[in-house]
């Protein structure tokens, strides 16, 4: 499936969306309240069925249809079950009105798609869209979402199939290892510099952080600099997305076969900060993986228990002394110097390859160096 995102005219009308989401913030709360008063008395958890019959018998909202706002409650239960499975560090909490962001229609009623115009029957309302493509396939579903400077999107999703694009890769095969110092290190050579799009506004974003907290609270003053703030943090995203979708076409027209480590962000976030988050790696990833299905690119990721770093691409030999300062190393048992990004580019490449080929997790560093004896 694909989703289009267009931008919707601002005008007077779109106060009738915030008034919807408004409504959409009313259907989180109550049925967490349930959720909450329910766990407290009897200590179980209320079925997602159980939930929509009660609001179904009970609460109505005047602008939203009935799948609205069973749309809502499947957002809190997913929200809880990733709790209950512990990828989330705690329960979802009340959200007020001005935070609710997204209101969706799953179902083929409600509303009307013409040319750039979309209406919505129950305010009986027409909202022009900038329709910078055509849309391809059947409407699966359609999400009107407002972003941090209040305006509105329209993400339409279909049932078109990705279609495959012209490559020139030829079966070319490359390991990639992500870095600090370099954005990327490929095993071929090329280096792709780290963009650093946070770093390069910083001086603005303080500035506006200044100004911001200079204004009264509630005034008109303050309300302005929160959306100047929010369009220059929009403007730094916007920058990050197009480099990182630029880049994933950019490598999978060259390469059939990508190797990529999996990294621990989070451990990753405590040493480096903002760093981190300002290369976006995890983002970067999905992006990738979601070019290479239109090239018919395959992606492989290898364990991050994994010393690439550490261990010799020539013979194997792991360099337990190695530490992150050194950028270069030579291996004491075959003599080989090292650069260090490079090698880690090199084994990831080899270790992503031995996965594909056995159809099992990414080898650990004896067994590829066992693998490589054998081979010998």
């Amino acid at each position: 499936m694909l989703t289009y995102k267009y931008k919707l005219y601002r005008t007077r009308r779109t106060a009738w969306l915030d008034r919807m989401l408004r409504e959409c913030a009313f259907v989180w709360n109550h049925a967490l309240s349930l959720q909450r008063r329910y766990y407290r008395m009897y200590g179980k958890y209320i079925s997602t069925v159980d939930m929509q019959k009660h609001f179904a018998k009970r609460i109505k909202r005047n602008l939203l249809y009935s799948h609205n706002s069973i749309e809502v409650l499947q957002r809190l239960d997913a929200a809880y079950q990733r709790f209950f499975e512990k990828l989330a560090k705690r329960p979802p909490k009340f959200r007020r009105a001005v935070d609710f962001r997204s209101f969706v229609y799953k179902l083929h009623y409600g509303y009307k798609i013409d040319s750039n115009c979309f209406t919505i029957n129950r305010l009986k309302k027409t909202y022009k869209f900038h329709k910078s493509r055509v849309f391809s396939g059947n409407i699966k579903t359609v999400r009107v979402k407002r972003d941090s400077c209040g305006d509105f999107w329209l993400y339409i999703t279909t049932d078109a199939r990705v279609e495959s694009s012209n490559t020139t890769h030829d079966g070319a095969v490359v390991g990639i290892d992500f870095g600090l110092k370099t954005y990327l290190t490929l095993s071929d050579g090329r280096v792709y510099e780290n963009p650093q799009f946070f770093k390069q506004s910083l001086r603005d974003i303080r500035k506006a952080h200044r100004r911001l907290s200079r204004s009264i609270k509630g005034s008109n003053n303050n309300r302005r600099q929160h959306l100047a703030l929010g369009r220059l943090y929009r403007k730094i995203s916007n920058r990050r997305e197009d480099y990182q979708w630029r880049l994933a076409h950019e490598l999978c027209r060259r390469y059939s076969t990508i190797c990529l480590e999996t990294l621990s962000l989070e451990g990753m976030q405590h040493l480096w900060g903002r760093k981190v988050l300002d290369l976006s790696h995890a983002s970067f990833v999905s992006r990738l993986e979601h070019v290479a299905t239109k090239y018919n690119t395959k992606v492989a990721h290898v364990d991050k228990w994994f010393a690439s770093s550490k261990t010799c691409s020539c013979c194997g030999y792991v360099n337990k002394e190695l530490r992150l300062v050194a950028r270069s190393w030579t291996c004491p048992q075959c003599g080989a110097h090292h650069d260090r990004d490079l090698n880690a580019a090199l084994n990831i490449k080899r270790s992503g390859m031995d996965a594909l080929i056995s159809g099992s997790k990414p080898a650990s560093a004896a067994a590829m160096l066992e693998s490589r004896i054998q081979r010998l």
